[in-house]
Parts: C-alpha cells; sequence; structure tokens
C-alpha cells in the first residue's frame, strides 16, 4: 500500500514539472504586444499600494487587478524598471499561479470524472498550445481563464451536490478573481442558470425558484466579497461596513440553504438582496471609469487592422472566433470533444454516472458557445479573447479520449480474447497514450519558447498567412540576437517596422527606428515583420530595396526578414 502512494505521489510530481518546464523556461524570449503596459500599471499599481494610496489602483479597464497584482511582485526582488529581466520576473509570477490553478483544477475534475479522466485533462490543459503561449506572457487573458475554469469546476460539482454549499462559495470567489483579471468574464454569469438547469432535480430543491435566487445571492455575494478584499480602491470604511454585512448575509444564506427553509418572507432573503444592491451600487459608482471603457472597447474596433480571410479589416466579423477554434487547436481536440460527447449521449439511459458526465459536457459546451458568440458580438477582437474556451474543450477532449478508449477496448476484446488479459490491455492504453502525445503534445512541445506560432496541423495544406494574422512578436528577439553577432553592433542603425520596433530595440545593442519615422539616419539593415506585410503597412520586401540577409522562420512560416542596406545608401 506505501508502494501504491509512493508511486502516485511520485506521478503527480513528475507530472508537474513536466507541466512546469515549458512555462518556467526561456522566459525573457520574445517580448509580446501589451507587455510594456502591465509592466509600468503593476509597478504603478503595487507603488500606490504601498504608498497607500489606494484610489490610484483605478489604472486599467479590464481592470487586470490579479495581473496588477502578481506581476507587481516583482518589485519587491528587482527594481521596476522596463528591461527583460522585470518582464521574465513578472512572467515568472503569472506562470507560477496559473500552473497552481491548473493542479487545483485536476483535482476537482478528479472528483467530477475520475482519474484517467482528470489525468487525460491534465495532459490536454497543460500543453494546449494557445493556453501555454498565453500563460507565458505578463496579460490578463492566462489568469482570467483559470479563474474562469476553476469557477465551472466548482459550480459543477456544487450543481451535482447541491448539500455541499462550500463548492457555491468557492466558484463565488473564484468567479470573483476571474472579474478582477478580465471583464468577459461576467459572460459566466449567463453561463451559471443554463448550468442549473442541467442539473435542476425536484427533489433537492423544495425551495424551487426562492432556491435559486438565495443560491445566485450567495455566489455573488462572494465574489463582492473578493473584489473588496483584492482591489484596494475599496479599502475604506464604508466598504469595510459593506464587507461585514456581506459575511453576515452570507452565512445566514448558506445555513438557510442548507435547511431548505427559504421563503418570500425570510429575512436573510431580503437582508442579502440589500446587502448585494448597494455593494453593487457603490462598487458602479467608485468604478465606473471600468464600465465606460469596457464598453468603449465593446463597441470600438482596435487601431491596429487584422489580416483575415485575405482582407485587411479592423473587425473581422462573426466568422472570426471559429476559425481560431479550428486554427488554434490542436488536431484531436475538437475530433475527441465531439466524439466524447456522442459517446456519452449513447450510454446515457445505462449508467447514472454516465447521465452526469453527459449533463457536465453539456454545460462545457455552454460555455464554449457563450463566450464564442458573446465575444463575436463585440468589435475588438483577438484570438486571445477566446481563451477562455479552449480549457473547456480540452476537458471534453479528454473525456472523448478516456470514452473512445473504452469503446474500443470492448469493441476489441470481443473479438480479440486475449485484449481480456490485463497486460495487453495496458499495452493497448500505452500505445493509444504514445500517440497521443506525438499527436496532440509533441508539435507543440517542439515550438519552445514560441508557442504563439502554433497552428493546427490540418492548416498546413493551405497557407495560413492568406487567413488569419500571424505574429504576436515571435521571432524579432532572435532578429536581434542575429544583428548583435555583428562586428560592433552598438554603432549599428536598423529601420524596423512599426509594429516590431520596440520588441527589437528591447533585446538589441544598436540603434532602433520605426519605418515611418522623418529625419533618421540612413540604417544598416531594415527588419521586416510578419504582421506589418499582411495590413500592408510595409511591404515583405521593405522600403529601402536591401539584400535579403536573413529569415527568422518559425513553424514553417517566415516571421521576419532582415535586409542588408548600407552598400546600397553608400553609393547614393
Amino acid at each position: 500500500m506505501k508502494i501504491r502512494i509512493f508511486l502516485l505521489v511520485l506521478l503527480i510530481l513528475s507530472l508537474f514539472v513536466i507541466a512546469g518546464i515549458p512555462r518556467f523556461l526561456s522566459l525573457d524570449a520574445h517580448w509580446s504586444s501589451d507587455e510594456v503596459r502591465w509592466l509600468n500599471r503593476s509597478a504603478d499599481f503595487m507603488s500606490a499600494v504601498k504608498h497607500g494610496r489606494f484610489a490610484e489602483t483605478l489604472i486599467a479597464y479590464h481592470p487586470g487587478v490579479t495581473t496588477m497584482w502578481i506581476a507587481g511582485l516583482r518589485t519587491f526582488f528587482t527594481e521596476p524598471s522596463i528591461d527583460v529581466l522585470n518582464l521574465a520576473r513578472a512572467r515568472w509570477f503569472i506562470g507560477v499561479i496559473i500552473w497552481a490553478g491548473i493542479g487545483i483544477a485536476c483535482l476537482l475534475l478528479y472528483r467530477l470524472f475520475g482519474k484517467w479522466v482528470s489525468l487525460a485533462s491534465f495532459a490536454c490543459l497543460a500543453y494546449s498550445p494557445l493556453f501555454l503561449a498565453q500563460t507565458r506572457r505578463a496579460h490578463t487573458d492566462a489568469l482570467a481563464t483559470i479563474f474562469i475554469l476553476l469557477t465551472v469546476l466548482l459550480f459543477l460539482l456544487y450543481a451535482q451536490d447541491r448539500q455541499n454549499r462550500r463548492y457555491l462559495i468557492l466558484s463565488g470567489a473564484a468567479f470573483g478573481l476571474a472579474v478582477l483579471s478580465k471583464s468577459y468574464a461576467v459572460i459566466l454569469l449567463l453561463w451559471i442558470p443554463i448550468c442549473l438547469f442541467f442539473f435542476r432535480n425536484e427533489k433537492n430543491h423544495a425551495g424551487g425558484l426562492l432556491t435559486y435566487v438565495a443560491e445566485g445571492l450567495c455566489f455573488l455575494n462572494c465574489a463582492a466579497i473578493i473584489t473588496i478584499i483584492s482591489w484596494p480602491i475599496f479599502w475604506s470604511l464604508p466598504f469595510g461596513v459593506l464587507f461585514v454585512y456581506l459575511l453576515g448575509t452570507t452565512y445566514v444564506l448558506a445555513k438557510v440553504l442548507k435547511k431548505g427553509t427559504i421563503t418570500l418572507t425570510s429575512l436573510s432573503l431580503w437582508a442579502a438582496i440589500a446587502a448585494l444592491g448597494v455593494t453593487c451600487v457603490r462598487v458602479l459608482q467608485t468604478g465606473q471609469y471600468v464600465l465606460d471603457r469596457v464598453n468603449w472597447a465593446v463597441t470600438t474596433a482596435h487601431e491596429v487592422e487584422h489580416f483575415f480571410l485575405g482582407k485587411v479589416v479592423y473587425d473581422p466579423g462573426w466568422l472570426f472566433y471559429p476559425f481560431v477554434l479550428t486554427i488554434k487547436s490542436t488536431p484531436l481536440m475538437l475530433p475527441l470533444a465531439l466524439i466524447g460527447c456522442i459517446l456519452l449521449w449513447k450510454s446515457r439511459k445505462h449508467l447514472d454516472e454516465t447521465a452526469y458526465q453527459l449533463r457536465m459536457a453539456l454545460a462545457l459546451i455552454a460555455g464554449v458557445l457563450l463566450f464564442t458568440i458573446c465575444l463575436s458580438v463585440t468589435s475588438k477582437k483577438f484570438s486571445r479573447y477566446l481563451l477562455p474556451a479552449f480549457p473547456m474543450l480540452e476537458i471534453l477532449a479528454a473525456i472523448g479520449l478516456v470514452e473512445g478508449f473504452k469503446w474500443i477496448y470492448i469493441a476489441l476484446r470481443a473479438r480479440f480474447q486475449i485484449l481480456k488479459i490485463p497486460v495487453y490491455k495496458n499495452a493497448l492504453l500505452l500505445m493509444i497514450s504514445i500517440g497521443l502525445f506525438f499527436i496532440q503534445l509533441f508539435p507543440v512541445l517542439a515550438l519552445h519558447p514560441y508557442y504563439g506560432t502554433y497552428y493546427n496541423l490540418c492548416w498546413r495544406l493551405t497557407d495560413i498567412t492568406k487567413i488569419i494574422t500571424i505574429g504576436e512578436a515571435s521571432g524579432l528577439d532572435l532578429a536581434a540576437n542575429y544583428l548583435n553577432q555583428k562586428p560592433n553592433p552598438q554603432k549599428l542603425v536598423v529601420q524596423v517596422s512599426p509594429l516590431a520596433t520596440e520588441f527589437v530595440d528591447y533585446y538589441f545593442r544598436g540603434y532602433v527606428y520605426r519605418a515611418d519615422s522623418e529625419n533618421e539616419p540612413a540604417p544598416d539593415y531594415e527588419v521586416v515583420y510578419i504582421r506589418d506585410s499582411q495590413i500592408g503597412r510595409v511591404p515583405q520586401t521593405g522600403t529601402r530595396n536591401g539584400k535579403l540577409e536573413k529569415r527568422i522562420t518559425l513553424n514553417g512560416i517566415d516571421h521576419v526578414w532582415i535586409y542588408r542596406v548600407q552598400q546600397q545608401e553608400e553609393t547614393q
């Protein structure tokens, strides 16, 4: 028994080490968009907290509070500035939180689906390419995604066992952190009633509609409590009083829910409604700037153009996110998710456990659809905005893998009696696992540390650069390092296409300027970035008629071109 426990602990530790390797190595590689803003914001945020200027912690409209807290931890270990060291440390702290979040998510999945689905989900979540790429950025989307995932899993656990209020409370707390990370987490408020509908059970809900209202109040109260605790802008006496009031009403509501005696005359119900109402009004008054900026972000397209389906556009439209789901997913993710749902549906009447798993799968599908549809309505679109949908699909893919193996094993065992022997069953499982690794995981790991350049292997049949924007600044650090190897690089002058200039500058020792700048010295080299070329800001051949000296190719796509132009300038 002790040996089995030791081996289990060793396996878990080994898996977490393997999952941590791609998240914590080469964190100084390829500076990407908006990370300068979050380094500045986190430094300003921590400075305001340290000096007691809590009103100044209203900095970003995302609102990005968790990002500023976590990335700001670096200020305790190094002087805050905009350099590669600060970037790597900010990424490291964010990576640790997400790494731990994945571990907690897998423990919750073990409670929901059992060991095999939780193990398969761990592999899929740890190496989901878009998720992995975003966990290595000092930004908001990966943190928002992990808290959204924890909210969903905890609420599913509560939906299964409505007598266990701690899951409801923890789910509400996770939701608060998700909203503090990024405002699109409020989409979960549409998902909660859908989930409850899937798990409706008259036997356990004698209170009917009032029970749902009380559960919703308890959930939102917990989110409000976490918001008041986590955002220093609310660290004042009025919000302190509201905090105590919310704690009290939440405690009483949890007790009432346990007894199942909720009526329209319940004092605790109306006290909770009043507490939440006052809190919401005060929060909205204090954070009105956030609401205004969120409205602007939803209704205003990004100032930098997209390249989508052969056109340069500001709003790529409704087809954008469905394409992102197929392009940024692994080859087996969507097929396995579909297979899992079909197999659960076919066997739903035979086992109560399968029926519950089907409900959970349908709830996850509802989450994916809600995020896809709601984000498609907005004018500002990026592939990373859809990130919360990917972990849900990865879990569905893990269900499909396990259910698919069961179906294959039963079918083959009927024909080949040898498979009834445990050794051969384990051998079949090992073969499937190895196949999964090479199809799902190896193409992702092979791109280290430029995971953002991943795209579905099925799209290799076409030229992906003619379909969707390529980039996230990958390869620009390699271009800078290449130029740094030249003799006396500090004396070199390099002209860089507009969207790539700052990302070369952080790594290059010489002088860098934008291609659209005026009154600049004649360059020695010109660097052209694929995104500038795609949207027509700079032709792929550059503006100086230079001689191509180096291509930076990642995942089979040319991302950066380096042209030698000094000789031409001298002849002129």
